[in-house]
């Protein structure tokens, strides 16, 4: 039997590494050259923003430097008690095309996101609008690119895998899952092509919507209750009909998702669970199934340490089952930009993946509610995930 086991697991794993390859052949790059529609549509670049001192002014200055020509740029201050509306008011007096708009109270039934990023779609007058976090920062190329590629690929809604911005140790190492979970995963040729809501990624980060067609899906509004909203928007997307793109932004747009390993447990709490649709025991198999590949091969190896024996059952499959993780790791360490050194750390990833879901399925059925920006949010469970 337990041969049989590490067969399985062994085979497994060269599934997911030829899907991780596959999946990074596949992935395209929007184009930094090229011709643009005569006139160019405007594009709405739509930031919200709650206590984002920090990162406003980076964020705004690097859109100011696009070389799009028909751009406005919206901030809204989602209620802050730092320095974020008056950094970008003083932005916005030398130049016009660059807004801030006071937030209204958070209503009951929303979550601050959502009703943040709801108030600036009504604002926007673009053809496209562009969602996009205080936190990132944008190459001077980055909305010019992304509109040759949406309409080169038709897409109602293009969004973007960022290039992550790592300087702790506790970033390095758990930040990785978000390009290992979309690459390895989900097979991304199919996300275009395919109508069905559950083989769709949306990252928030970055969200070029096709004016019409969000407002057909319904907007943030739609999930006002889902706590992670990019990954519904994409699902109501695929549901309406809608064609929804993929693409490798490390080029165009660079994103600080973190500071330290506190914004990390916060972070990664508020969301794992609800990006699963809240399902608890599909959940917990996931969790107990990258426990089962990506952090056991180690406990055999340590038996067989203990046991010096060096079969095949306890050593060499163990070890080929660990060097397909790594190698799925560097692949994805080289193609964005991460540190090769924590490829080797992977089963730590994984491990602060499963207790921070862990944490999140707790927040979720205990009643604390999921906390994020100050924010205590305690919605039915139907409503965490769509």
């Amino acid at each position: 039997m337990l041969l049989c086991y590490q067969i399985a697991l062994t085979a497994i794993l060269g599934l997911i590494f030829f899907n991780a390859f596959h999946n990074l052949c596949v992935l395209k790059k929007p184009p930094t050259e090229g011709p643009l529609p005569d006139p160019p549509p405007l594009v709405s670049v739509l930031i919200p923003a709650r206590n984002e001192g920090r990162n406003i002014a980076r964020c705004v200055k690097s859109l100011l430097k696009q070389d799009y020509p028909r751009l406005e740029i919206l901030v809204l201050d989602d209620g802050s008690t730092d320095q974020t509306a008056a950094i970008v008011e003083e932005l916005a007096e030398a130049h016009p095309f660059l807004q801030l708009i006071p937030g209204r109270p958070l209503p009951p039934g929303w979550h601050g996101k959502a009703y943040a990023c709801h108030q600036l779609s009504q604002a926007a007058k673009g053809s496209w609008l562009l969602f996009t976090d205080a936190d990132t920062v944008h190459s001077p190329r980055s909305v010019s690119s992304v509109i040759r590629a949406a309409l080169r690929e038709k897409a109602d809604l293009l969004t973007l895998l960022p290039y992550c911005i790592t300087e702790t140790f506790w970033e390095k190492v758990t930040l990785p899952l978000i390009s290992f979970f979309f690459l390895s995963y989900l097979p991304l040729g199919l996300i275009a092509k395919s109508k069905e809501p559950l083989l769709s990624a949306a990252l928030g980060p970055f969200m070029l919507f096709r004016r019409d067609f969000y407002f057909w899906i319904g907007g943030h509004e739609a999930v006002r209750q889902n706590i992670v909203e990019d990954m519904g928007l994409g699902r109501l997307v695929k549901k309406a009909g809608g064609r929804l793109v993929l693409m490798d932004g490390t080029d165009v747009v660079a994103v600080r998702f973190y500071h330290g390993w506190w914004e990390i447990w916060q972070g990664l709490s508020k969301s794992a669970f609800s990006a699963f649709g809240s399902s608890l025991l599909p959940f917990l198999g996931l969790l107990a199934f990258n426990c089962a590949i990506f952090i056991a091969p180690y406990g055999f190896l340590v038996g067989s340490l203990l046991r010096r024996e060096a079969t095949l059952t306890l050593c060499w499959l163990p070890l080929a089952q660990i060097s397909i993780a790594w190698a799925i790791r560097l692949l994805l360490a080289r193609r964005f930009r991460m540190s090769y050194a924590m490829a080797f750390l992977h089963p730590l990833t994984v491990l602060v993946g499963v207790l921070t879901s862990l944490n999140s399925v707790r927040w979720t059925l205990t009643g604390h509610g999921v906390v994020w920006k100050g924010r205590c949010y305690r919605f039915e469970r139907s409503s965490f995930g769509h």
